[in-house]
């Protein structure tokens, strides 16, 4: 039960924006509804591309507006903030995407006046946005294998990798310490940049960031659902004390809770001592090292400026061995013929001998 008054916290809080103790108390993100792009992409996913048409693809990403079934999701998402957040906030924003700004509008906010900040706006995809699941398959091959090698770090080309967009949201959050200390702010922006939070918020790692992703592609529970709400709060859900740090959290899927955890969990950013840092390394493989480099023959003239493989490597340097030893074999031969028959080089003298005869 929570013992702390609704006047002591108003109290608390203006002590702690005073004493510019950081971040706000509460904060609040929305992934906006479902979107034409959303809807388009799953039906690609199936092997259709009927929604794909030429007016469509030539309309930027940003310009995606919501389907019905968003514009219900997002009402829904008000109705679970106003129920369960109760009283006003004290800072709005949301990406100016269209897809974000559509969603603000329809969560029905009582005197809402939001800022509209294009820092929050979605991860850049470059030459593969706008581009439908079927056609990156068929037209980027090497880009969506390249993909799958490092979710986090990979970058698009022409466009920006998570890690990239974790910036943004780093100027983001700075803003927020200089401009909302101890208020409950409400976010709205993207399903990517949800996660982007997560990263710089909970402290995750590139190796956890990767687990996350593999894990929620199997359990609908750890989704970033559209209308997906994040609450990440310094507030104790249970005695109601506040902390200097974003200490809890909760994930909702507002129009599906089944779809989602729905309870409080307290963050436990990750620390690493020197051993857990080499344990942390050490289920990587290891594929070149200094002995491979001494051992390398020198390099074939033809193999400037190329890129090679450890097998053409390995072919480069049987060949020369081969080339030394067929070398090697020829000398020999001649060596041979010389002792067998034995060839005198003619000259002047012998010539006028041989006619004196």
């Amino acid at each position: 039960r929570n013992t702390v008054t609704d006047s002591e916290r108003e109290r608390e809080r203006e002590r702690l924006t005073m004493a510019g103790a950081g971040l706000p108390i509460d904060l609040v993100l929305v992934r906006h509804g479902e979107s034409e792009g959303n809807l388009a992409q799953r039906f690609s996913k199936k092997g259709d591309d009927r929604m794909w048409t030429p007016e469509f693809q030539s309309r930027h990403t940003s310009r995606y507006r919501l389907t019905d079934d968003g514009r219900r999701q997002a009402v829904e998402a008000g109705k679970w903030i106003r129920k369960h957040l109760p009283g006003h906030f004290d800072r709005y924003y949301c990406s100016e995407y269209a897809r974000a700004m559509e969603t603000a509008g329809l969560l029905g906010m009582d005197n809402a006046d939001w800022f509209v900040e294009f820092y929050l706006r979605e991860q850049d995809r470059g030459v593969l946005a706008g581009r439908s699941t079927l056609q990156r398959k068929k037209y980027h091959q090497e880009e969506m294998r390249y993909a799958k090698t490092d979710s986090f770090y990979w970058t698009p080309p022409g466009g920006e990798s998570m890690a990239n967009a974790c910036l943004r949201i780093d100027r983001f959050l700075d803003s927020l310490k200089k401009n909302c200390s101890g208020f409950k702010v409400l976010v709205v922006c993207h399903g990517n940049m949800m996660k982007g939070f997560r990263v710089r918020l909970e402290r995750m790692s590139q190796t956890a960031y990767r687990e996350f992703e593999e894990r929620s592609s199997v359990d609908p529970k750890l989704k970033m659902h559209n209308c997906q709400i994040m609450h990440y709060s310094r507030r104790d859900p249970i005695t109601g004390r506040v902390y200097p740090e974003l200490r809890w959290k909760r994930s909702v899927c507002p129009w599906d809770a089944s779809k989602s955890t729905n309870e409080w969990e307290e963050i436990t950013r990750p620390h690493f001592s020197n051993a857990a840092l080499l344990d942390a390394v050490s289920h990587i493989p290891q594929i070149l090292n200094t002995d491979l480099a001494k051992a390398l023959p020198p390099l074939d003239p033809s193999m400037v400026g190329r890129t090679a493989t450890l097998d053409t490597i390995t072919k480069q340097e049987h060949v020369g061995k081969m080339e030394k030893c067929e070398d090697e074999h020829e000398q020999e031969q001649d060596v041979e013929r010389m002792c067998v028959d034995p060839v005198v080089p003619l000259t002047s003298s012998s010539s006028s001998l041989s006619t004196a005869k």
